[in-house]
């Protein structure tokens, strides 16, 4: 699950720690805490007490798994409080040795107003207080809205100096001082809060945002960390609400990420719980069994309080990330296989041109957009290109053109289209996407003609941008697993012959109950009775959908079904005889395919509707259509109006006769 389908992070890579803690180290790789307490099962703690609460400070490692880093009475010990857990809500390390600890508790101090469950604690007894982080919003000093989140930005020989400051407690009696403090230091403090401020209809942010408590700006909204969910107030339906949020760097790919976790569970595209590890989108980097899997508690799901990495300095711009594929939801495509279930049909792949959009950062949200370029790029098995090599195939250098629908009121441009193009490897400048907010519909990051790669492939597909030229990347998006097939359901290679040989599909017609096919006579003779006939054959695909029989001829117009719903034709109807990948066993011929059509009685019902002699004729040309579908969703690019067009999957098999009574 690690670095799965979403994600995104703005980090700047010169900024990464040089060396990582050894893993040996107890509290090295992701901090986090519980929401519950629970009994480990696992190896014994090193003070042997089995009994982890929601307040200790646990560590997972990639290599080592989740284990104790440090007990609650060892955060709030400069408190002069003992034999009292208050709980651990949020977490964040101010040196990269997890020395310095910046923390939040579930429970007010028991030692009167020393603090409370909102403010921002220091392992050296140093307190912000909630008033002061809530400031820049103009709320009321009285508020207290709890403190969900916290993620330090900036230095770490700055960030010591404001902690050893948080120490005097000036700023219990000035909150108004912190900001000016945290801009002088050039150094923020990005948070969450348990509740949300009580403004009826429009509040001011949520507990679901990640607030700045320099600027008093939401720097993160609960909507665009969750853009696969209806999240936001009041426009989009629920908060989601946001327990933990750190920037990361993956342990697997190697690149950067946001992590989070929230209050509530998801029961979109995307099925999660509250104490999952998330990217934004939402995705799920790492499972809660996962998570916790080396300390065994007897059950999978703790809820996620806290979280914390060490990484370099971050970049105050909203995360992009990759929301559809060939306007198929990320959400809905499985993270192993690839396969999307859309339109009520399950498992279905890709084929030909993909178009890759995503929700990209707006300067409103990213005020130094200029400065960034992005390109999508492909792992076709051998890995993610370098930089300096082409990213993604796009079809730029067929005049592809961004959709523009001017009207008189608004900014766009009077021209129709406009040329939308990136540089030789690749990459866009944001500023080139964001050029027509507004003007029509949404562009693609890219798209890529997956035809000029393996025809039946699980391929890797993400999002990078850097500052413009530059030669490591600001941000790295997890890689959203596309399976691709376009491998179409192929004829044999002679229609005539009269055993099935080549191609993907074949069927003979049958007088009904008979043995043989009509075979090379293409004659059905008969003595005045009703014609009724079956039809037989076989299909194969690595992902078949449907197949249908229709019938044309005669004196009618037109053709007309023969199979029905009833013939459960589709590969997920319940057929024995019929599964994912086509007709059962796969190589028989004989699979019947519609038994006991009459066509002498479908003939009358056409005829009569057309207005036409009802007798079925004793004429040639009567022909029986059969067409099989797979699954695949295909989309065909028009670069010069940037249009994608659905394009049907199916192939058609005939065979005509005559009919002589």
């Amino acid at each position: 699950m690690l670095a799965a389908a979403f994600g995104g992070l703005f980090l700047a890579a010169a900024g990464l720690p040089e060396s990582a803690l050894a893993q040996d180290d107890p509290c090295s790789g992701l901090l986090f805490s519980t929401s519950e307490d629970f009994l480990t099962r696992g190896p014994k703690p090193a003070d042997g007490n089995p009994i982890i609460s929601d307040g200790d400070l646990l560590a997972w490692h990639v290599s080592s798994g989740a284990r104790i880093c440090r007990r609650n009475a060892d955060l709030i010990r400069r408190f002069d409080i003992s034999r009292v857990d208050l709980g651990l809500d949020a977490v964040a390390s101010v040196d990269e040795k997890r020395e310095l600890i910046a923390f939040s508790t579930e429970l007010d101090s028991p030692n009167g107003d020393q603090f409370t469950a909102g403010d921002l604690l220091f392992t050296n007894g140093g307190i912000i207080p909630n008033a002061a982080l809530l400031a820049r919003f103009k709320l009321p000093r009285s508020l207290d809205l709890g403190l969900d989140a916290v993620t330090l930005i900036g230095k770490e020989d700055r960030l010591r100096r404001f902690a050893e400051l948080a120490r005097t407690g000036r700023l219990r009696d000035n909150p108004d001082q912190l900001a000016g403090i945290l801009k002088e230091l050039d150094i923020d403090i990005w948070f969450s809060t348990e509740g949300t401020p009580p403004e009826i209809g429009k509040p001011m942010f949520l507990d679901g945002d990640l607030l700045s408590a320099r600027d008093g700006v939401i720097v993160r909204s609960n909507a665009s960390l969750l853009p696969a969910l209806p999240a936001g107030i009041p426009v989009r339906g629920a908060d989601y609400g946001l327990d933990a949020f750190t920037p990361a760097l993956d342990p697997i790919e190697n690149v950067p990420v946001e992590l989070m976790s929230t209050e509530i569970v998801g029961f979109g595209p995307t099925p999660f719980t509250d104490g999952d590890v998330l990217q934004p989108g939402p995705s799920i980097w790492l499972k809660a069994g996962d998570l916790l899997k080396t300390l065994e508690p007897a059950t999978r799901d703790l809820g996620l309080d806290a979280l914390h990495d060490t990484v370099g300095d971050v970049v105050q711009c909203a995360p992009p990330s990759i929301t559809f594929i060939s306007n198929v939801e990320v959400g809905v495509i499985d993270l192993t296989t690839g396969l999307a279930d859309f339109s009520g049909v399950t498992q279905r792949p890709f084929a030909n041109d993909i178009r890759i959009q995503g929700s990209m950062p707006e300067v409103v949200n990213c005020p130094e957009l200029a400065k960034y370029e992005y390109r999508v790029e492909i792992d076709q098995g051998a890995g993610f290109p370098a930089f300096a090599d082409p990213g993604v195939v796009h079809p730029a250098s067929d005049n592809w053109r961004r959709m523009v629908r001017p009207t008189p009121a608004s900014p766009c441009p009077i021209s129709r289209n406009d040329v939308y193009d990136s540089d030789p490897l690749g990459w866009f400048a944001v500023t080139d996407y964001r050029r027509f907010d507004g003007c029509g519909d949404p562009p693609s990051l890219a798209v890529w003609d997956s035809t000029t790669g393996a025809s039946n492939a699980l391929v890797r597909v993400r999002l990078v941008m850097r500052e413009i030229g530059a030669t490591t990347p600001t941000y790295v998006s997890g890689a959203v697993r596309v399976q691709i097939d376009n491998d179409r359901i192929s004829l044999p290679d002679n229609l005539l012959q009269t055993s099935s040989g080549t191609g993907d599909m074949w069927f003979d017609i049958y007088r009904a109950s008979a043995t043989s096919p009509l075979g090379d006579q293409c004659k059905v003779e008969g003595d005045g009775k009703p014609v009724v006939l079956d039809m037989k054959g076989r299909i194969n695909d690595d992902h078949f959908w449907k197949y249908d029989l229709r019938w044309s001829g005669g004196f009618v117009v037109g053709a007309h079904m023969i199979t029905t719903a009833a013939d459960q034709p589709e590969f997920d109807d319940g057929r024995a005889d019929l599964d994912g990948t086509g007709t059962q066993p796969p190589n028989s011929i004989l699979v019947p395919l519609k038994t006991g059509f009459d066509l002498t009685a479908a003939y009358a019902s056409v005829a009569a509707a057309q207005s036409v002699p009802t007798e079925l004729p004793d004429v040639c040309g009567f022909t029986v259509h059969f067409r099989a579908w797979d699954r695949a969703i295909q989309l065909n690019f028009a670069p010069a109006a940037n249009y994608f067009g659905p394009v049907s999957r199916h192939t058609t098999m005939w065979r005509s006769f005559c009919v002589s009574r």
